[in-house]
């Protein structure tokens, strides 16, 4: 049975955040290692990547126009 994309991103997700919930549960003293993990360090990392895909796609875009 194949998995589409969109599903398997959500799995992914939701495996993700499940693990994080399970270390924060087991190591609560032990986490001051995340402490970077932010919203805006989330924004920030979100639009970083979200321009460097657009730059990527625009030069394969010019590229491809020539």
């Amino acid at each position: 049975m194949k998995n589409c994309r969109i599903c398997s991103f959500i799995r992914y997700f939701l495996a993700f955040v499940l693990l994080l919930i399970i270390i924060s549960l087991t190591f609560k003293d032990n986490l001051s290692y995340l402490s970077f993990v932010t919203p805006w360090n989330a924004a920030i990392l979100i639009f970083g990547v979200g321009c460097g895909l657009f730059l990527f796609k625009l030069i394969e875009y010019l590229n491809q126009k020539d």
